[in-house]
């Protein structure tokens, strides 16, 4: 997982009111919580946006008022309507800690099927995982080689190594669909 150095600025007013008056400011409101911590803070509003909108997944450095803090994004809020950041939510964490997070697939490989003549389909674009923050890969590499004409990859048939998959066994990864050309052809 890559590393992502924040600077933000602690702040002292909390409620709806002063995260209205410091989103016109261009400020995002945040907090950081866990082992012990409870610290609402703001970040600038583009580098909010650069950690929301990007398909890595970061393990972030807090700067805070001289402190330094590890943490991983936990959640996040946008708007409904203009997709602005509204808020983050941070949880600090060290890298021998086990947590659950979404990460970003990557098909590895060219399936049976595909060479036959079939249209290989993605049917997630992140898994939820759980492991040690040090395991994390920045992005599940699946291998989909062995995948057949009219098959589907599960859950269920991916191992990863340090890793648990946080999803029913049922759920499909990718499946590799027969074109309308060769149904005729049977």
């Amino acid at each position: 997982m890559q590393r992502y150095v924040l600077e933000g600025v602690i702040r002292t007013k909390v409620g709806t009111a002063e995260a209205r008056r410091y989103r016109r400011q261009h400020q995002v409101p945040c907090s950081l919580y866990g082992k012990g911590l409870n610290i609402p803070f703001l970040l600038p509003e583009n580098e909010a946006r650069k950690v929301v909108f990007t398909p890595h997944v970061y393990f972030f450095e807090l700067h805070l008022e001289g402190k330094s803090y590890t943490a991983i994004l936990r959640e996040y809020q946008l708007h409904p309507v203009h997709d602005y950041v509204l808020h983050l939510d941070f949880m600090a964490c060290d890298l021998e800690d086990v947590v659950t997070i979404p990460l970003p697939v990557k098909l590895v490989g060219l399936a049976e099927g595909v060479q036959m003549g079939g249209k290989l389909v993605p049917l997630v674009r992140r898994l939820r995982v759980r492991g040690k923050v040090k395991d994390l890969p920045p992005a599940l590499e699946i291998d989909i080689s062995s995948l057949k004409l009219g098959k589907t990859l599960t859950v269920a048939k991916v191992n990863i190594p340090g890793l648990e998959i946080v999803a029913s066994p049922d759920t499909g990864i990718a499946r590799v669909e027969v074109p309308r050309a060769l149904r005729t052809q049977s």
